[in-house]
């Protein structure tokens, strides 16, 4: 029998459960959605029973278990979406789930003014995404839930403890908690004291790659799997994706995903004095990533591909793109001008009127591209504005890059080789395999570069990217809510 291993992947839309070898081949997949529940008691409040998600998971890992029975499987390792929190009860069982998406916390941002001290120690910004606002929101409104939580952790963590019994916060989780000094790499008091969360809350903080423990009976009779397997601890899905492509230090990913992080892997904690980045902990011990983020992107495409060719493959939709010589419109729908934290709440196509004769279907596809594309460079500006790199190449994963148009459009706008390495479509995984691999002592295969997309030397598209951006300006002057909260970056 092969060695594999069965990686999680609990995302924003979808949950995905893996049986990969050693050497990063995927034997099996399978995906299930994950189910959201509104919360009447917040104006934007979402939640995930832990029960049911555990259900899904059993069904995708007994599913991927028949299909794989020629691999053994020598260890299991979770990843999931950042900002994402489970609740624990005194008792040890898991209470409620809150997303990234989950927004209950918002009403009380702007009573956070320690703005400096958060951001120097947090490396982000006070807002509702991050979960210390989530758990105020659960204390201002909700205090019987309040009262039953004796401590909590990361999605991706919270299965670890599901496997093995084993609580605690993996680094690059942590740093999504506003709780956590990124730089010292433990908790912080002080933060605690400034969002007023019970540091006793806290599980130990462990390194990705850390063995956690062995899967416990109850976890091997729940789940299917044997018993006594290791069970390594992962990390934030955004590292684990870059880990895939294995950056050095001074390198920048690109993870096209629902949302596309724009990732630089540094070897020192940095900052920005004018707050326009995040800072995060790695899953590398000792390497930090600065983090400018394009907002929702993926997530257009797909639903308007759904709209305007609901019959046709992304590939037969990206032909008819492909021909476009003259572009029609220009799109702006929900992408993020990251250093001024202002999401549109209101976008739309813009194109010359009356409609132009020859506009198609593809020309409304090739605006949301170039809108993502739009937004990916301004803040690909912003981040080597902040930490400057002289490299000619920028790494690509996530199922964004699975197309030729959008990566094209980056190496054009960029002017750098967009490369996209072996296993970039299911990046979170192949990147979890390395990690397991490093824990075992297997040796890792050198990632071989699946697609490498050159800069044209074209002005076109820097002459749309200007009308993009002229466009995003003056559609921000019509939305009222100039983003999340207060304008942070700006009025601090």
């Amino acid at each position: 029998m092969q060695k594999g291993y069965l990686i999680l992947d609990i995302g924003t839309g979808n949950a995905r459960v893996g049986i990969t070898t050693i050497d990063g081949k995927l034997i099996s997949l399978q995906t299930a959605d994950v189910q959201y529940h509104k919360d009447s008691d917040f104006p934007d409040a979402v939640s995930f029973h832990t029960e049911g998600m555990l259900k899904d998971i059993r069904s995708m890992i007994q599913t991927v278990l028949e299909e794989s029975r020629d691999i053994e499987i020598t260890a299991i390792l979770s990843t999931s979406q950042r900002e994402g929190i489970v609740l624990i009860d005194k008792e040890g069982k898991s209470i409620i789930g809150f997303p990234n998406v989950d927004n209950r916390g918002r009403e009380w941002e702007e009573e956070i003014t320690e703005f400096d001290t958060v951001y120097q120690k947090a490396g982000r910004w006070p807002v509702t995404v991050f979960s210390a606002l989530k758990l105020v929101g659960v204390r201002e409104r909700q205090p019987e839930l309040w009262n039953q939580i004796a401590a909590f952790t990361s999605i991706s963590d919270w299965i670890g403890y599901e496997f093995t019994n084993h609580l605690v916060y993996e680094t690059s989780q942590a740093s999504e908690t506003l709780l956590f000094d990124i730089e010292q790499g433990e908790w912080s008091k002080e933060l605690c004291e400034i969002f007023g969360i019970n540091q006793d809350w806290l599980p130990e903080v462990k390194q990705s790659g850390t063995i956690l423990g062995k899967v416990n009976q109850q976890a091997s009779k729940y789940f299917g799997v044997k018993k006594g397997i290791p069970f390594i601890v992962g990390g934030a899905d955004t590292q684990l994706a870059a880990k895939n492509a294995l950056p050095e230090i001074d390198d920048i990913v690109i993870v096209s995903g629902t949302t596309t992080p724009i990732v630089k892997i540094v070897s020192d904690y940095q900052t920005d004095e004018q707050a326009r980045c995040w800072a995060n902990r790695h899953v590398h011990e000792n390497e930090f990533i600065i983090e400018t983020n394009a907002g929702v992107s993926g997530l257009n495409y797909q639903r308007l591909k759904k709209v305007f060719f609901p019959d046709k493959s992304y590939e037969e939709m990206e032909e008819e793109v492909l021909a476009i010589q003259h572009p029609n419109i220009i799109a702006s729908f929900g992408t993020l001008v990251f250093d001024k934290n202002l999401p549109l709440l209101k976008g739309g196509f813009y194109m010359d009127a009356p409609v132009h004769h020859e506009i198609t279907a593809a020309d409304f596809v090739y605006g949301i591209l170039f809108d993502i594309a739009s937004s990916i460079k301004y803040n690909f500006d912003v981040l080597i504005d902040i930490s400057p790199t002289s490299k000619e190449y920028v790494y690509g994963c996530g199922g964004g890059f699975k197309g030729m148009v959008l990566p094209q459009m980056l190496a054009d706008l960029l002017g750098k080789q967009i490369i996209i390495k072996e296993g970039y479509r299911q990046a979170s995984l192949m990147g979890g395999v390395i990690i397991c691999n490093d824990a075992l002592g297997e040796v890792n295969n050198v990632k071989e570069s699946a697609k490498i997309f050159y800069p044209s030397n074209e002005n076109k598209l820097r002459e749309l990217y200007q009308a993009w951006y002229n466009y995003r300006n003056d559609i921000n002057g019509l939305n009222k809510n100039k983003g999340s909260g207060k304008d942070y970056v700006h009025s601090k």
